[in-house]
């Protein structure tokens, strides 16, 4: 097709002209957003397919202003699976007719965002949600192709690696439905297959941990004509238009985006993502976002715009007592919208180290949800084996306050303790909350270090928040109290899929009793397997035996002080080691 085709001119041009959200008229919005990039795009082409038009100059000056706010930091303010998507897919699908070349897929500075789509997808396929999102496996459609763009665009075959295991796991969920867009849609698969190159052969990406890092968003008003002009500059003069999408823009600092904890990439890998980024809405720096293990996922996110606590440490102010901290930039506005009361959030990676054997490291949170406290997240990812965190935080204010490490679940039990839970998910659910679907059935052990003044609870987060109906039950274990200035808390905590167990009666009549069970690893879901040789703020030792006779060590001392426990001899600050019964295998 041409595109001096009257039909398709005819239409490019009436959706141009009535290209707005909500009732409003169009705004032709600013920023490197959701909005202003296709609106950008879709505009720019026009002027330069119809220079007739009464708006061509226009349009095109319009479509060069957008491409300098994304070009400036050549990243997004969208940390989630859902809108990014939207910006993504203009640049992906028409990056290069737009720009006349391929600096959109080949610029050293644009690697990041393609890393980025490629190091969160599961050793199986699938996509943990995270931020606003459409629930199970979000975008992942989308991704496939966008995966196969810039495999063709770029010759890197690790790309087309990671959107064969996208497809498998879309061919493992399409079942007897195909017309589902989260599963297998025509359009999006037809553009995969329109966009790839066989010539580019798939290539096995590193198998090792990583974190990255992504431009820091702020949000401010978005209708401040004199703020769009420091800003962005250029602001159009209409009061209608040219507001800041989403009144997001980048600040061109940069912090850590996430921490990708992976076994490898064979299907079952053990796999998790850890956010770290501060300054995002819901903002959750050291929190769990996704686990996967068997191809099975052990936990899944809220679509949230606002505050959701997501698998990590919950610090509330009970009386509402203690003194808020603010980013000093008071033209920021929080997710309530309110200006000058953006909670000062801060993180940063302090430690981290990648071995065959097991992943180290360390996250420091400054101010989460603005208290003033310090959270740091300590992690031993044990590769196909188990993730132990410790969540360490630090008062430096004193106040009546609520804390407690939690994991965001469906199904809680029926092995229960009380300072451990057996957890699983029954069906991830999709599509925007209208679909159940597949997972293979696995458990996790979700494990507290026992400590005597906390307890253990079972939460229903719909009594309090109707968005988390995806995700309902929560297990906390809780401490409660008034912390002094520089008093310590720590919370220790092992995460461990295995295989499903489930008590059975002695008979199907009324009152039959519940089957006898000698094996305390299946009436406790492998808790009985874990000893606590210390727990304190200075340091902790687990040991571990899952497995009759092999013994597994954890060890946490971040002071790099001299420890003597048990086997374990060290001054190193985080050690996993592994051994036989009186016959050492290996220590690291």
């Amino acid at each position: 097709m041409k595109p001096e085709a009257r039909w398709f001119r005819e239409m490019w041009l009436y959706y141009c002209r009535n290209l707005h959200v909500w009732s409003t008229e169009p705004i032709e919005w600013r920023g490197s957003c959701h909005r202003s990039i296709p609106e950008a795009m879709s505009k720019g082409l026009a002027a330069r397919w119809y220079p007739d038009i009464t708006e061509a100059a226009r349009w095109k000056r319009y479509s060069q202003l957008v491409f300098g706010d994304f070009w400036e930091h050549k990243d997004f303010p969208q940390n989630d699976t859902g809108y990014m998507f939207t910006m993504l897919t203009p640049l992906i699908c028409g990056g290069d007719q737009w720009k006349g070349d391929d600096r959109i897929y080949m610029h050293p500075d644009m690697q990041r965002i393609w890393e980025r789509l490629l190091a969160e997808v599961t050793p199986d396929g699938a996509i943990n949600p995270y931020g606003p999102n459409g629930g199970w496996n979000s975008s992942s459609l989308k991704r496939l192709y966008m995966l196969e763009r810039i495999a063709a665009k770029t010759g890197d075959g690790r790309y087309r690696f990671a959107a064969g295991k996208i497809m498998n796991y879309l061919r493992y969920q399409a079942g007897d439905s195909e017309a589902d867009s989260y599963r297998i849609s025509a359009e999006y698969t037809a553009l995969a297959w329109l966009f790839a190159d066989d010539s580019v052969k798939p290539v096995r990406p590193s198998s090792e941990s990583l974190w990255n890092e992504r431009v820091e968003a702020a949000r401010v008003p978005h209708t401040d004509k004199e703020l769009t002009e420091r800003l962005l500059g250029n602001a159009d003069p209409d009061p209608l238009k040219g507001h800041i999408c989403c009144s997001y823009y980048l600040t061109g600092k940069v912090w850590p985006d996430k921490l990708v904890l992976r076994s490898g990439w064979e299907p079952g890998d053990f796999f998790c993502l850890v956010e770290l980024h501060p300054t995002s809405f819901p903002a959750n720096p050291g929190g769990i976002m996704g686990m996967n293990r068997y191809g099975a996922p052990f936990t899944q996110i809220v679509t949230s715009k606002g505050s959701s606590e997501e698998n990590r440490l919950l610090i509330q102010d009970i009386d509402g007592t203690a003194t808020k901290r603010y980013h000093p930039d008071k033209m920021r506005i929080n997710e309530d919208w309110k200006r000058g009361e953006m909670p000062d959030i801060r993180s940063q990676v302090t430690y981290f180290k990648d071995t065959p054997q097991a992943t180290f490291a360390k996250v420091k949170v400054e101010n989460p949800d603005g208290l003033p406290v310090v959270y740091e997240r300590e992690f031993i990812f044990v590769k196909n084996r188990f993730l132990a965190t410790r969540e360490i935080v630090t008062f430096e204010e004193s106040f009546h306050a609520r804390v407690a490490p939690l994991w965001n679940t469906h199904n809680i039990g029926p092995q229960i303790g009380n300072h451990w839970a057996n957890t699983f998910i029954s069906t991830p659910v999709g599509n925007n909350g209208r679909k159940s679907m597949k997972t293979p059935p696995v458990d996790l052990l979700v494990w507290f270090a026992p400590q005597k003044d906390c307890r253990l609870q079972v939460v229903d987060r719909m009594t309090f928040d109707m968005r988390t109906a995806d995700c309902p039950s929560q297990l906390r274990y809780t401490w409660e109290g008034n912390p002094q200035k520089g008093e310590q808390r720590v919370f220790t905590q092992v995460y461990y899929p295995h295989a499903p167990y489930r008590f059975r009666t002695t008979n199907n009549n009324p009152g039959g009793v519940r089957e006898k069970i000698d094996n305390p690893i299946q009436s406790t879901a492998h808790a009985s397997c874990i000893t606590v040789l210390r727990d304190d703020v200075e340091a902790t030792v687990l040991r571990l035996e899952f497995e009759p006779g092999l013994i597994e060590h954890v060890v946490f001392n971040p002071g790099k002080k001299r420890l003597n426990v048990e086997s374990i001899e060290t001054q190193k600050a985080y050690k996993y080691q592994k051994a036989q019964k009186n016959n050492s295998v290996g220590v690291k």
